[in-house]
């Protein structure tokens, strides 16, 4: 008559073991990004720590320098390959039908 809100032991641990084996396929694909992100993050901290040593001005400007182009650089430069991308290679596959 009353039945229960969790399923049964064994329809538990099917799911455990279907859910572990999806994230050993998942680590497996995202550890390489994973690493590749924080090696370019630690690329630019030892930068920091180089120019800190020369002073608090040379700091500051590595700082300020890295922080312009992380937001301005690579987004423009990103947006100019897409653009150039796009003039390249519109016209070949979408020919107007007059």
């Amino acid at each position: 008559m009353e039945e229960a809100l969790l399923p049964h032991t064994e329809e538990r641990t099917r799911a455990s073991t279907t859910f572990v084996e999806e994230l050993k396929k998942v680590t497996y694909i995202a550890a390489p990004m994973v690493v590749v992100t924080v090696s370019l993050h630690l690329l630019q901290v030892v930068s920091l720590m180089m120019a800190g040593h020369l002073g608090e001005l040379s700091l500051s400007g590595v700082s300020i320098g890295g922080s312009f182009a992380g937001v301005t650089g690579f987004s423009l430069l990103a947006s100019l390959l897409f653009s150039i991308l796009l003039l390249v290679y519109a016209p070949k596959r979408y020919k107007p039908s007059l």
